[in-house]
């Protein structure tokens, strides 16, 4: 029994009807604070694309979690809506690549404190006081968050103890950190049934994608619902996935084990803190990105870290899952104060990266002072084979050194493609300069538009690295 606490003596199984019961109902409370402990373990394999081949790399990790909730608006078993304030002890996720790449993530002490939306199929998260990295984001979103749990449970009241039910659409992706379920199945039944607890067994299985990546899942596992209490006490479950390399993530095959309790909780004024109505303006959600230099930009959450070292940062943007456009953030050669590099000098680089696209140059304008900052803009533009469409792309990654990626772009085709690159040498008063290129496809332009206005109008110098997140 996977926890047996609380069974009464006529505790049975589910053919077993509990006495004096007409009706089954397992419906959990919303309007109290409780304490939630979470960890989790995964082993398996990690692939990478090499050229012609796959490099295959072991991966095992574990993850830790511990934090108070309160729940301040939103229906029992409904995603949309839900309004929750979360405090957090303790999240940390370990990880190890192969025999010796090893990586700690730790959420920081003075970013404890999250607000939570369910908003089109989601768990939106977001700090009031400070605002949150790309990592930090990941790291918070795990899988078979209680905020979804509950969704496992029947939605309706349950004539016999051996009925079985499915669960709504929104609650398989959510558990499994899909963005989207192509199909799936998820059903639920009464393992044992007390008049304190009921234990249910679940079982779900779906394909779908994740930050643009295919994938395949299935879960397993039981829960144990405390019928006096109303809350899950107890989840248990085993996570398979065969997931494919992807835009912005490598291929992975790895089987997780997940558990979590939830125990009542004393609330304090900063849970209990009324949380708006409404879903957050998009200012509200933007990410931070401290660069490996001085340079600190704020950016929207489709943008995802593809690639960082100590000479250049690699974004990649997701629009449904499909890559739409790609950043490069670079250190340019730091000037004299009040000097800059020559706009021959800068449009001369330019002509020799596109030279082997074909490319032509065919705009540059100069901003003397943007908020501060001397902006040289240079806008680009070559037509490509579809096939090669993804790695024209890239092509600013591979003038850098890094790896070009694949075609992105269907290679079914047959007319050419055309690719846009904007490339930007912003130059503070200190001399300092950076290189910030992006490019995309001339059909994706809709989705691309205004996005180097957003990175442009929120950069800053930091004096030193910061020993704290940064303050909104």
């Amino acid at each position: 029994m996977l926890a047996g606490r609380g069974l009464s003596a006529r505790a049975g199984s589910a053919d077993e009807p509990v006495p004096g019961n007409t009706a089954i109902e397992l419906i959990p409370a919303t309007d109290r604070c409780v304490r939630i402990s979470y960890k989790s373990s995964i082993d398996g394999v990690l692939s990478t694309p090499d050229g012609q081949r796959q490099t295959v790399l072991s991966v095992v990790g574990s993850s830790q979690f511990e934090f108070d909730q309160l729940q301040q608006g939103g229906a029992a078993r409904q995603l949309e809506g839900m309004r929750l304030s979360r405090r957090y002890r303790r999240a940390s996720v370990n990880t190890r690549v192969g025999r010796g790449h090893e990586t700690s993530t730790v959420l920081p002490s003075g970013t404890s404190l999250m607000h939570v939306y369910g908003n089109d199929g989601q768990l939106v998260q977001l700090s009031p006081e400070v605002r949150l990295t790309r990592s930090q984001l990941d790291l918070l979103q795990f899988p078979c968050d209680p905020a979804g749990a509950a969704g496992l449970l029947p939605g309706r009241s349950l004539a016999a103890a051996d009925e079985k039910w499915n669960a709504d659409p929104w609650v398989f992706p959510l558990l499994t950190g899909m963005d989207a379920a192509i199909s799936q199945s998820v059903s639920g039944k009464i393992l044992e049934l007390s008049e304190q607890e009921a234990k249910i067994g679940f079982e779900c299985r779906g394909s779908g994608a994740v930050t643009g990546s295919a994938t395949e899942v299935t879960l397993t596992g039981t829960l144990l619902f405390d019928r006096k209490s109303l809350m899950i006490r107890r989840f248990d479950a085993v996570l398979d996935e065969n997931r494919s390399a992807g835009p912005v993530s490598p291929g992975l095959k790895v089987k997780a084990s997940i558990s979590w309790t939830q125990d009542p909780a004393d609330s304090d004024g900063q849970l209990s803190a009324l949380i708006s109505a409404g879903f957050p303006e998009s200012g509200r959600l933007l990410l931070t990105l401290v660069t490996p230099w001085r340079l600190v930009l704020l950016h929207d959450r489709r943008w995802h870290v593809f690639q960082e070292t100590a000479d250049l940062v690699i974004l990649r943007m997701l629009t449904n899952g499909a890559l739409t456009a790609q950043c490069n953030l670079a250190a340019a050669p730091q000037m004299p104060a009040g000097r800059f590099t020559e706009e021959g000098k800068f449009l001369s680089e330019i002509e020799q990266k596109i030279s082997p696209w074909k490319g032509a140059i065919v705009d540059s304008s100069v901003e003397s002072d943007r908020q501060g900052w001397r902006v040289h803009h240079v806008r680009a533009e070559a037509e490509v084979q579809p096939a090669v469409a993804g790695a024209a792309l890239a092509s600013n990654a591979a003038a850098n050194g890094a790896e070009p990626v694949a075609a992105e772009k269907s290679a079914e085709k047959r007319s050419l493609q055309k690719i846009l690159w904007d490339y930007y040498l912003c130059t503070a008063k200190s001399g300092e300069q950076f290189s910030m290129v992006f490019s995309h496809a001339a059909e994706d332009a809709a989705e691309f538009s205004g996005v180097p206005d957003q990175f442009l109008s929120r950069m800053s110098i930091r004096t030193a690295r910061p020993g704290v997140p940064l303050p909104r």
